[in-house]
């Protein structure tokens, strides 16, 4: 075990002075588990945080064996309130450094710092592909295959993700309901159908009634709630659930907000807010180094390609596309044949039965071929791909070979390229370096020549 102490963030105060954040951190050599954050003092009146950071380093020093990981502390967020026993970051306008995170890199002093802070402790240590027949399916599939990839690593124990519901129970008595499927909830499931409803909100209501929790429906028919739901009812015996409830702007919301969705992450890209975007995202330098090669998709790229996809198949074809049944195939054709935009197409297609989303996916799908017979036999993902990690987390890697039980790809030119579903995965990759906006980014093979993302902190 080693101790290291190192300031991770610094501003300038005035005479001279600087405002500086200190991290000490544990950790053990060869670890396979993982950091720990521990932060206190951010009102300088409050003093127990101290104290218990105090005792963790003791019982650390007494038993540095017990340690399997990184413990980080960040004894003092907020020093010169801790200098003089004050609440608030002294100043003119006495400032509650609670109300300033996440920060901004762009704002006051105080938003700087913890916007610094942020980034020190926010990120993963190990960032994993999944592959693009599941990145792109819908829910149940989606939560299936990353949870069977997680679970094949061998060193999952816990899985955690965001979601609107209020409380584990309600997603646990709907999860249970939609395991039962009593015939109380096939027949308002049918009822729901039969009303033209989307299947979701269907599913949601058939839920509710089975479970007899009044509101449980508009609950679980958000979107991260009904994927928390998949989660649930695809999580084997050995993982645990860690459901975090989401805050800020929903799911839909394209407004600029540092706790902004995607779809307002992708708004703002789209609009070339390269800043805001950068707000809401951990590591905003990488937007703006992407910006600057080239590398963003200009708003609807690949829509000829899809039309040409769309006017060229025949019905036979198009049906053969996972997902596309109940005659879709033929509606998908007529709006090809009239419309010039991919939104005037969804906007043709769509019906009340059919959710935006899924039309979204049948066109994901026709562009790359992906089959019902190849969504059928690829269930699970057969291999793992490294698309970045920390060098502390080498220990980590180490330990997923060792354990896992699909390969691990570190370097995707040394893998067998005859794998169906990786073979997939290239073409995604190819057909989006069509789009992007620097002509000389736009060759194929590029997952042959890119390597994973190493961060050195």
């Amino acid at each position: 075990m080693h101790k290291e102490m190192t300031t991770i963030a610094d501003v300038a105060l005035p005479i001279e002075e600087r405002w500086g954040i200190k991290r000490c951190r544990y950790a053990t050599e060869g670890a396979s588990a993982g950091r720990v954050c521990i932060a206190t003092g951010t009102h300088g009146d409050e003093m127990m945080g101290q104290l218990i950071v105090y005792r963790i380093e003791q019982r650390i020093a007494a038993d540095p064996n017990a340690l399997n990981g990184v413990v980080d502390f960040y004894p003092m967020l907020n020093p010169l309130g801790l200098d003089i026993a004050h609440r608030m970051v002294p100043s003119a306008t006495r400032l509650d450094m609670n109300r300033a995170f996440p920060g901004s890199p762009d704002g006051t002093p105080l938003e700087y710092l913890c916007w610094q802070i942020i980034q020190d402790m926010s990120g993963a240590d190990l960032v994993l592909e999944l592959p693009c027949r599941f990145a792109c399916a819908p829910a149940p599939d989606f939560a299936s295959g990353g949870v069977a990839l997680l679970r094949a690593l061998g060193v999952v124990t816990h899985l955690s993700f965001g979601c609107e519901a209020q409380s584990m129970d309600i997603l646990f008595a709907a999860r249970d309901a939609l395991r039962d499927e009593s015939p109380a909830f096939q027949s308002v499931l049918k009822d729901a159908l039969d009303r033209g409803l989307p299947y979701p909100r269907a599913r949601a209501l058939a839920a509710e009634s089975a479970s007899g929790l009044s509101g449980l429906a508009e609950q679980i028919a958000l979107p991260n709630a009904a994927l928390a739901l998949e989660y649930l009812q695809a999580l084997p015996d050995g993982i645990s659930a860690v459901p975090i409830l989401r805050e800020g702007c929903g799911y839909h919301d394209s407004s600029p907000s540092p706790l902004a969705s995607a779809t307002g992450v992708r708004a703002a890209l789209t609009m070339g807010d390269v800043q805001t975007a950068g707000a809401a995202v951990p590591f905003p330098e990488e937007l703006l180094s992407a910006e600057r090669r080239g590398e963003f998709h200009p708003e609807d790229v690949l829509t000829q390609a899809l039309f040409y996809r769309l006017r060229t198949m025949d019905a036979a074809s198009l049906r053969d596309i996972a997902g596309m049944d109940e005659g879709l195939e033929n509606r998908f054709i007529a709006a090809a044949q009239t419309c010039s935009t991919r939104e005037a197409l969804l906007d043709c297609v769509k019906t009340r039965r059919y959710t935006r989303a899924r039309l979204s996916r049948l066109c994901a799908y026709a562009l790359l071929n992906l089959t019902r017979d190849f969504a059928q036999t690829h269930r699970a993902p057969d291999y793992a791909r490294v698309l970045g990690f920390r060098k502390s987390a080498a220990p980590l890697l180490k330990t997923i070979k060792q354990r896992s039980s699909i390969p691990l790809i570190t370097k995707a030119a040394n893998f067998d390229r005859s794998n169906s579903l990786f073979a997939l995965d290239v073409l995604a990759q190819d057909l989006w370096s069509l789009g992007v906006s620097n002509p000389s980014l736009r060759a194929s093979g590029r997952d042959f020549t890119t390597s994973p993302a190493i961060l050195s902190r």
